[in-house]
């Protein structure tokens, strides 16, 4: 198998050099679109005007996939970051409903390659009804591209791997950087959430290459669970739609079957799928929702069933409560989901190893390279 080499490491696999890509995809965002000194989000040479984005009356994100899951986390941060309220909808749904928008209405069309079929469909739908359509892509001069109004590019690089890894993760930055850019423009920001935006978006880089040193403790994770049926996934908040894309990377990386739940809806059915071979996996910073998410792992551990705990450093309370903690660097709660969504990246990867699958070319699905 040919082996390629990164900063002196050596991959055999094009999904895990895509994941070690990380940190300098996110300092490219960080360099070509934050003012540090001006506390301003720039997107350089943005052919809307003020006066439009003042009028913008209706958000809406469509995604397919994984797109579709930083849809999602978009939604949260326009309303953390910016105070508004925003729907998130699979691109395919938004166009076979034939969903209706107005020149009020601005469509966030998110896809890794700017080729997807249904995503096309949506913007040309929602640009025939007069929407203003920005598109945040991987591809340069896609159909997507040259469709939109606008286009923010992910500066990922090409991915070649199937699972979208470093795209996900450059999705997600540019969203929170858009929300916090709609905040300062409508002037409705959170001016707290963005002074911490600022004072901690710059630390990103480093400490996602902090994540990636615990390389070896994620592969002896991999060696524990590669054997389950299933992996059930849970989040709260911000961690919700990190659940989903988690669950995701889990089925199509691994085989193994992999589902997301919004933490408190999987005590109302879902908790009966539950058994010794499927264990539980916890999105759980120490945030507002951290009582909660901590009283469903003591059910689920009254069970005698395994938990596994993605968390902040520090919240060593776990230790005793969870069968295994990974923790992760310090940031703020719209940050989490970037830094925690990398280790089950790197998680899904050694378990395909593990299992004999291909972690670049999972059977039956294809991929527009971006």
């Amino acid at each position: 198998m040919k082996k390629t080499k990164k900063n002196n490491i050596e991959f055999f696999h094009k999904m895990i050099k895509e994941i070690y890509e990380q940190p300098e995809v996110v300092q490219r965002i960080i360099d070509e679109h934050i003012d540090m000194k001006n506390k301003r989000v720039l997107f350089k040479d943005f052919a809307i005007s003020p006066k439009r984005i003042s009028g913008i009356k209706r958000f809406i994100l469509v995604g397919c996939g994984t797109s579709y899951h930083a849809a999602l986390l978009g939604k949260y941060f326009l309303a953390s970051c910016a105070g508004i309220e925003s729907e998130a909808e699979y691109a395919d749904e938004f166009a076979g409903r034939k969903a209706r928008v107005d020149k009020d209405t601005l469509v966030i069309a998110i896809s890794q390659s700017g080729k997807t079929g249904d995503e096309i469909k949506a913007a040309r739908a929602a640009k025939k009804q007069k929407a203003l359509v920005i598109a945040i892509t991987n591809g340069i001069d896609s159909p997507l591209d040259r469709l939109s109004d606008y286009t923010i590019f992910n500066q990922a690089g090409q991915e070649q791997a199937l699972a979208a890894t470093k795209t996900f993760t450059s999705q997600i930055l540019l969203l929170a950087a858009f929300a916090v850019f709609i905040g300062q423009n409508k002037k409705t920001a959170n001016t707290k959430i963005c002074s911490q935006f600022f004072k901690e978006i710059g630390q990103l880089p480093k400490k996602i290459a902090g994540i990636l040193k615990q390389n070896v403790h994620f592969e002896i994770l991999a060696n524990k669970y590669c054997k389950s049926e299933g992996l059930l996934v849970l989040g709260k908040g911000f961690q919700f739609p990190l659940a989903l894309e988690a669950a995701l990377k889990i089925k199509e990386s691994t085989y193994i079957h992999g589902e997301g739940f919004a933490a408190s809806e999987f005590l109302h059915g879902p908790l009966a799928i539950c058994n010794k071979n499927m264990p539980c996996l916890f999105f759980a910073p120490r945030d507002e929702c951290f009582k909660e998410l901590k009283a469903i792992i003591k059910r689920i551990k009254s069970l005698k069933r395994k938990a596994l705990v993605f968390s902040s450093a520090g919240n060593r309370q776990l230790l005793k409560l969870a069968d295994d903690v990974v923790f992760l660097p310090k940031t703020i709660d719209i940050f989490f989901p970037l830094l925690a969504i990398i280790p089950l990246q790197i998680l899904a990867f050694h378990i395909a190893l593990l299992r004999g699958v291909n972690p670049d070319k999972p059977r039956y699905l294809n991929k527009f390279v971006g």
